[in-house]
């Protein structure tokens, strides 16, 4: 009792000063009368909303990855039945779309090395099984958006693996191939990188790739000078037996192909080696002085100088490196090629679409389209388009938004054909909101990165009072290209570092970052986890930030062991958190269904508060109200782990959604003061 009185005493005099404690939770909603009670005396400030009536309107879509998020038939990875009995917990957040990470057969477990953009990975489900998922979600009012792949293909995607085998074959054209690219994009006859001019070569984006053509040749290593091996290749007619000789002392190895070939070279004596063999790689060949799994320093030979690639009969001279493997090539056969990457990773190949201008005429564009379309067939209802700053190589030029309205247009008008409303379609632009803008001119909705990277920045200085007006800028940003922009606000996702972990595995910090997000305009993504407070970082490893979703039951996956040691004792079960009114989930849930049940707050536009700003209010406080035919909200947050007071002359009506703490008093005629706990937010509905 000595600690409350020395809350009021403190708060009577000093308007701006921490509390001596937090009060407790705010109670729930008790009868249907909404009218805010305050009187002279400090006292917690019921919540008392309006009735939900089941319309989604918030626009709140949430992100899965298949393979983390509900096993179903017991082997580890998620899959889609997983998903579509797990609807029910997405729909209890208020979501009205589903952003599904790429479901295609790829090459690794992430999905975005693609290998038939048709299909679907087996190790999810079938298509029948997809089918349902989109019905039973369609029948809870959630819709279904797919991650979609335009910049690129895994290297075994059979597209690409016709294109690197010949110079004549359909598929050659689909991708971008040079045998010197660094004099084709200085001389402009790579169209997707052209508008650069030179400085669009970029050596790290290009791989050498040889035919896979089957062909038998002579191996002559010369090592006489151990300091500078050679290497000889000739045509020949014969291979030899695998060597018999299993002595490890003096071995070398000649390595290729995929699957890899490692085979023992016949010692002929006084340093030279030579080994026939039937040669088929795409990737070159390398030497080796030893043939364990262990690539020790110093036992890689192959290309170190400016050229990779031998001339049949001439010597070529090998490298090593003592200290760096990357820094030793592959040897490329007569008549390689280089493909471009502009993920720097030869795992990728990048898909070529021509001049922007006339990307529609392109082969690749039309097997794109058309790969997309079968999956509206299949009943999505839009896209999520990764990494579309880097389609065409200037992402500050024009040719992306250009490519991107082409692609737009061609999608929509085969949505139109069963559909009366719009595709949806979001685009990533993995950059800060004036990047961000020009490409609105290609699609209606994109990221914003900058939101989130903005609100983490307020919640962790604890400094808030200038966050409207940057959100106002970016807003202004985009409505100058496009009147109708559709913002997509968001924490972290699959790509970066979890929110929990920037908030310092703060629950406090997570539930007032959840309740930024679902505050603000735009339609929202929650990052699945977030709303359990998850946390990882990428340091380790992408899987990190890609954990498993602890479900309390037999759907949690384990498709991964790079799992944060200390979440699974930390964050509660689905399960768990559902049945606690203090968790984050249930900061999240009631967040949403607010959002949901006033429209201002679902589609209201943003207006700083006249007083809670940078210049007179606290700068711990971020204020600003969502106003929408008639309807007016105020949104209130406390950025500091102090509480905070202020003065507010608004017309309140009704306290409709809190998370914290808050306690409200009435001063003069018209006037009252509000204290706001550490990291604690509240919306008021006001009379018009």
């Amino acid at each position: 009792m000595k600690k409350y009185l020395c809350i009021l005493s403190v708060l009577a005099v000093l308007l701006l000063t921490p509390s001596c404690e937090k009060p407790g939770p705010n109670p729930n909603p008790d009868d249907n009368d909404t009218t805010l009670v305050v009187t002279k005396e400090y006292t917690p400030i019921k919540i008392k909303h309006k009735e939900w009536d089941s319309r989604k309107r918030a626009t709140i879509s949430y992100q899965m990855l298949m393979y983390s998020f509900a096993d179903k038939n017991g082997d580890g990875w998620g899959d889609i039945q997983g998903l579509t009995d797990k609807l029910d917990y997405i729909n209890s957040l208020g979501v009205s779309a589903i952003w599904i990470s790429p479901i295609h057969p790829a090459m690794t477990y992430h999905g975005y090395d693609v290998l038939d953009f048709t299909a679907l990975n087996e190790k999810y489900g079938t298509m029948d099984d997809f089918r349902n998922l989109v019905q039973a979600a369609h029948e809870r009012g959630i819709k279904i958006y797919l991650d979609f792949v335009l910049n690129h293909v895994g290297k075994d995607h059979p597209w690409f693996k016709t294109a690197y085998s010949s110079t004549e074959n359909p598929y050659r054209d689909f991708f971008i191939f040079s045998e010197d690219p660094k004099k084709d994009i200085a001389e402009g006859k790579i169209p997707m990188i052209a508008t650069q001019g030179a400085d669009g070569y970029d050596a790290g984006q290009w791989f050498s790739i040889s035919s896979t053509e089957s062909a038998k040749y002579l191996f002559r290593l010369n090592w006489s000078n151990p300091s500078a091996p050679t290497i000889t290749v000739t045509p020949s007619s014969t291979v030899d037996p695998d060597n018999p000789d299993a002595s490890a002392l003096n071995a070398k190895y000649l390595y290729w192909g995929d699957p890899a070939n490692c085979k023992k070279f016949y010692d002929k004596g006084n340093g030279i080696y030579e080994l026939n063999v039937d040669f088929s790689s795409p990737w070159g060949f390398l030497i080796r002085t030893a043939s364990g799994d262990d690539w020790t320093l110093g036992t890689k030979y192959g290309a170190t100088g400016s050229t990779t690639s031998i001339t049949f009969g001439v010597p070529f001279k090998l490298g090593t490196s003592t200290t760096d493997n990357g820094a030793v090539l592959d040897v490329q056969m007569p008549g390689s090629i280089k493909y471009h990457s502009h993920f720097w990773t030869s795992w990728f190949a990048d898909l070529n679409y021509g001049a922007a201008a006339t990307a529609e005429t392109s082969p690749a564009f039309k097997a794109m389209t058309d790969a997309a379309k079968g999956w509206i067939d299949a009943g999505v209802d839009g896209f999520r388009l990764d990494a579309v700053k880097h389609i065409y190589h200037n992402e500050f030029s024009g040719e992306n938004p250009q490519f991107l309205k082409k692609f737009y247009d061609e999608m929509n008008t085969y949505f139109h054909q069963t559909h009366t409303e719009d595709i949806y379609m979001v685009g990533e632009v993995f950059s800060e909101a004036e990047v961000v803008a020009p490409y609105y001119n290609g699609l209606p909705a994109f990221f914003e990165f900058s939101f989130w990277w903005r609100v983490k920045e307020a919640i962790t200085s604890g400094k808030g009072n200038t966050l409207v007006s940057r959100l106002l800028d970016y807003q202004q940003k985009y409505r100058n290209v496009k009147e109708g922009f559709i913002s997509a606000p968001k924490l972290s996702n699959h790509d970066e570092d979890r929110a929990g972990s920037d908030l310092g595995k703060s629950p406090a910090m997570e539930k007032l970052a959840g309740a930024m997000l679902l505050t603000t305009v735009g339609s929202p993504y929650i990052y699945y986890g977030e709303e359990l407070g998850y946390f990882g970082t990428k340091s380790g490893g992408d899987e990190y930030v890609r954990s498993p979703m602890y479900w309390g039951d037999s759907y949690t996956t384990s498709y991964t062991t790079k799992i944060d040691t200390e979440l699974p004792g930390t964050i509660k079960t689905v399960a768990s958190q559902m049945s606690d009114t203090t968790s984050v989930y249930e900061t999240y849930r009631l967040f949403a269904e607010a959002r949901n049940t006033y429209p201002a707050l679902a589609y209201g536009v943003m207006e700083a508060h006249p007083k809670l700003n940078a210049t007179n209010g606290p700068a711990a406080i971020s204020a600003w109200y969502r106003t929408y035919e008639g309807e007016k909200m105020l949104v209130i947050h406390n950025m500091s782990a102090s509480s905070i007071t202020v003065n507010i002359d608004d017309p309140l009506k009704a306290a409709v959604v809190s998370q914290g703490s808050t306690l409200i008093r009435s001063t003069t005629a018209g006037v009252y003061q509000l204290w706001v706990g550490g990291y604690s937010s509240i919306v008021f509905e006001l009379h018009k």
